[in-house]
């Protein structure tokens, strides 16, 4: 499957993105459909920890309700600001069926 990535940042780990300065595009992956049956571009969605079975997933909530989790090569930064306290926001671009592209970012 392609589609997820962007914001993508190579290397040896020489240079760590700030939290306040990461920016992820990517794909919700295991959408839910009746959740992003209703999204349209410009709608907002939090973005969560959610531990399964010891391991924390991150997941996008319209409403409360969760749309799906997402993939990403910035998937442990992610986390690490959500966890050292920076709050998160996605905004879908546009929606094809249930492809939903996103674009998280820190609220500021």
């Amino acid at each position: 499957m392609s589609g997820s990535g962007g914001g993508g940042f190579g290397g040896g780990g020489e240079t760590e993105i700030s939290c306040s300065s990461l920016r992820i595009d990517a794909t919700i992956s295991s959408p839910k459909e009746d959740v992003v049956n209703k999204l349209k571009a410009g709608d907002f969605l939090t973005v969560e920890l959610e531990s399964q079975m010891g391991t924390q997933l991150v997941v996008l909530k319209s409403g409360g309700q969760k749309a799906g989790g997402i993939t990403s090569p910035n998937m442990p930064r992610l986390r690490a600001c959500i966890e050292s306290g920076t709050v998160f926001g996605a905004t879908v671009v546009s929606r094809t069926g249930a492809q939903v592209q996103v674009r998280i970012q820190a609220i500021k």
